[in-house]
């Protein structure tokens, strides 16, 4: 399974939509700076992990910082289920 750009960036808009945010987003936006609390990046992550079935390593998922950074862990967690 190959989870895309496209899937983890809609779900970050639905989130950020919660609080009135629309945003552009490319690999490299920093998720500290889309508005989302700490607390909804964890449940961004989590509710990855349900969605898609797959299980994030938490010491990797503390230290993503982008998009791009949460597709490729996503992936990694993706293959290491197939």
């Amino acid at each position: 399974m190959i989870i895309t750009f496209d899937e983890i960036s809609a779900r970050i808009r639905k989130a950020a939509r919660r609080r009135g945010g629309d945003l552009v987003l490319t690999a490299d936006s920093d998720l500290s700076e889309l508005g989302l609390s700490s607390l909804e990046i964890a449940d961004l992550v989590y509710g990855l992990e349900d969605s898609l079935d797959i299980v994030l390593d938490p010491a990797q998922a503390a230290n993503v910082r982008t998009v791009g950074d949460l597709v490729a862990l996503a992936n990694a967690a993706a293959e290491q289920r197939a």
